[in-house]
């Protein structure tokens, strides 16, 4: 079984580490990226200098999900690098490719969500993206919590675990929209992250609060300010 993993490993790296020595024209890497292997799908991302269209964005943007780490990896960071230039920019504007990039924050792989909510604070400049992803981030944030309320004790950790981790991240990215989003929906996911046993998700919400000046949260600022954890009471 090691030997097979071993072997597994030892062709994928050879076969990344050819492709990166070739040269290859814009839509052989395309083609990579629609139905290559792993090592191919991750090479041609990285190749990748330029998007011509918004299909072709569809193309690069869709390997974000349902793909191997390192390829999900490869092509968060070059869809965040193409992204940075404005003359790419508006190829990012579809509404597939909003769907998917809320669902690259809350990837399992954290450098894969750090490189996402680059992308979408870089988007944010865009009112019809703006508008999206104030809707939808907030509902998929409120989705998790739903789920997180059903866990008990008896769930095995990893699952705990991997709530938790989107539910961080996701509040993570809400912090840059905060202004953004309705203040009712914004309110109930607060309330409830607030009382979270993890201190990394009251962390995200103290966050979050700095940036909403309202009465209504006084006592629970104060409550954050004095928290038991040193990394949840520093930012009030």
């Amino acid at each position: 079984m090691n030997n097979t993993l071993d072997n597994g490993f030892e062709q994928n790296f050879n076969a990344a580490m050819k492709m990166s020595l070739e040269e290859y024209d814009y839509e052989s890497l395309l083609g990579f990226l629609r139905c290559g292997k792993i090592p191919e799908r991750q090479i041609a991302a990285l190749k990748l200098n330029e998007i011509k269209s918004i299909e072709d964005a569809k193309i690069l943007v869709s390997n974000l999900t349902g793909q191997d780490g390192k390829v999900r990896e490869a092509v968060s960071f070059k869809i965040n690098e193409l992204v940075k230039n404005t003359d790419y920019m508006p190829v990012f504007l579809d509404e597939k490719i909003f769907e998917i990039l809320i669902q690259g924050i809350m990837d399992i792989n954290g450098n894969v969500c750090r490189q996402i909510i680059e992308v979408i604070s870089n988007l944010k400049q865009n009112s019809c993206f703006r508008d999206y992803i104030s809707k939808k981030l907030p509902e998929s944030t409120k989705k998790i919590l739903k789920k997180t309320a059903k866990l008990s004790s008896k769930d095995k950790q990893y699952v705990i675990s991997k709530r938790n981790f989107q539910l961080y991240w996701c509040l993570e990215a809400l912090y840059d929209f905060v202004e953004h989003i309705d203040y009712k929906i914004l309110k109930e996911i607060i309330l409830k992250t607030a009382e979270f046993e993890n201190y990394t998700i009251r962390e995200k919400t103290a966050k979050i609060l700095t940036k909403i000046d309202s009465p209504e949260f006084k006592e629970l600022k104060q409550k954050l300010k004095n928290d038991e954890n040193y990394y949840v009471k520093r930012l009030l």
